[in-house]
């Protein structure tokens, strides 16, 4: 009987594992005021929350924010031209390996929009 346990809890390991669909690497292309940059974010999620980095021209910088259902928000700043930029991003999960939404820069108030595609996980070598 405990191997049947055993069987049930290791098959029921990828719907756990599934809670968590936006941990990992992702590469976002973001397009405001007709410029597009491209960043790398490690996105980490403990329930509604997120947190990671996102890495572009601008260095590795910190992200904070949530997840609530397939809706996604987070921020984070920028140096720009002696100043420091707000960017935040409002999104869908529109499947297990793709975000879209728009993006708001402060203090311009200026939009844009932003897509993401979830790096395939690294190989063990």
């Amino acid at each position: 009987m405990k191997r049947f346990y055993a069987l049930v809890l290791l098959a029921a390991l990828p719907v756990l594992a599934a809670d968590t669909p936006l941990a990992g690497s992702w590469n976002i292309s973001v397009n405001v005021n007709g410029e597009t940059h491209a960043a790398t974010c490690i996105l980490k999620q403990d329930g509604e929350k997120l947190a990671g980095t996102c890495k572009s021209e601008y260095g590795e910088i910190p992200l904070t924010g949530q997840v609530q259902d397939d809706k996604i928000t987070w921020k984070h700043e920028v140096p720009y031209n002696g100043e420091t930029l707000t960017l935040s991003y409002t999104g869908t999960l529109s499947s297990a390996t793709e975000i879209k939404g728009a993006v708001n820069v402060q203090p311009y108030d200026i939009t844009g929009d932003f897509a993401g595609q979830k790096a395939p996980p690294a190989e063990d070598k």
